[in-house]
């Protein structure tokens, strides 16, 4: 791979060595860093552009967490996820239980049924007790990597994260409780449908399009075009809609009015009203931002973004009030922003930031 930049090719070293890990299973020994040598920050209590940040909360004194999910209708009731495990806490953070060890690609908290749900290695983990016990559903070839839920039509949507070009990849489907599972290729023996890490799968509430953004495991063959999938038939058949996105996305979402946000990997949030056939590209003025990306469900113009710590990016959080044309820091400078959560009255925000640990703030 050629990268463009310095900070493209530490993103994309990054991943590959985190990617690693992830398929062979290997965690490193604890220590003060967590993988890949990655040193362990805290962030002090702040306030920045209305956001009041709190001390860190650190699950089982664990900074390396990437996940977090809050019940909709308990906000002292959190999941956390990382390298070493899932954890959950019902009294806002001051006590822990690891249920499930292991090597944690993906976490969901389905507000409808009150359903949890976890991807281990490669198992997928379903709760139905507001994370009491876990029964382990469904073993798949390779890891999970994303979750979606909806409810209505009784679908669970999962991707896993491809290593080779000779599997098909594409997305599983289930019912809520991980039966009837399905397999749906992208594209079925061609090679742009192979060796794809889904990293985020996003629906449509009115039409019910899904999508879902992949990277190529190995960037290969050059130039690197990733797809990025769209599909009008809940995942039957799919169509690259990659276009003009210059690199693969890690997350999405979608408006109620069909509008389509990618976050792409240190390329900024790319936009599309036209159902992906055509991206609008980040302002310039905007921060390579591209680890994670989080719509409020209220007000679907205000997008909340993190980015990585480490090369020329500065890592925090970042929030746009106008459907992401400009974004604006709003806390926690320094640290690598891994995943973002909202509670259910949508007055406090969540954030994981992985090497640090767990910081909230209500939402001015």
């Amino acid at each position: 791979m050629i990268a463009n930049d310095a900070a493209g090719m530490y993103l994309y070293c990054m991943r590959q060595l985190i990617l690693a890990a992830l398929l062979l299973g290997s965690v490193p020994s604890a220590s003060a860093v967590c993988p890949f040598n990655i040193p362990e920050v805290t962030i002090p209590p702040q306030q920045i552009a209305g956001f009041n940040w709190g001390p860190v909360i650190r699950p089982m004194n664990d900074a390396c967490v990437d996940h977090i999910q809050v019940e909709n209708g308990n906000a002292l009731a959190w999941y956390v996820a990382g390298f070493k495990g899932v954890y959950v806490t019902k009294d806002n953070g001051v006590n822990w239980k690891k249920p499930l060890n292991g090597n944690a690609g993906a976490l969901l908290w389905e507000p409808v049924h009150q359903f949890a749900y976890a991807g281990v290695g490669n198992i997928l983990y379903f709760s139905r007790d507001h994370g009491a016990n876990w029964v382990p559903v469904h073993t798949f070839l390779k890891p999970v990597k994303s979750l979606l839920a909806f409810a209505p039509q009784n679908t669970l949507y999962i991707g896993l994260g491809w290593d080779n070009h000779i599997d098909d990849s594409g997305i599983f489907t289930s019912n809520l409780g991980g039966g009837a599972m399905t397999f749906h290729p992208f594209a079925p023996n061609q090679p742009i449908g192979k060796g794809l890490i889904v990293w985020t799968i996003s629906r449509d509430p009115m039409s019910g399009n899904l999508y879902a953004g992949t990277e190529i495991f190995d960037h290969q063959p050059q130039p690197y075009k990733p797809p990025f999938w769209r599909s009008v038939n809940n995942g039957n058949t799919w169509t690259n809609v990659q276009n003009n996105l210059p690199w693969h996305a890690i997350d999405s979402a979608v408006r109620p009015n069909g509008y389509v946000y990618a976050l792409t990997e240190g390329k900024g949030v790319w936009g599309s009203s036209t159902m992906g056939n055509s991206w609008i590209p980040p302002n310039p003025a905007n921060p390579s931002l591209g680890n994670s990306l989080l719509m409020d469900p209220a007000a679907p113009a205000r997008l909340y973004a993190g980015r990585l710590n480490g090369g020329t990016q500065t890592g925090g959080i970042f929030r746009s009030i106008n459907a992401g044309n400009t974004f604006q820091l709003v806390g926690l400078k320094g640290a690598t922003i891994g995943d973002i959560a909202l509670n259910g009255t949508l007055t406090r925000i969540y954030v994981a930031a992985y090497s640090s640990g767990i910081y909230t703030s209500p939402v001015p």
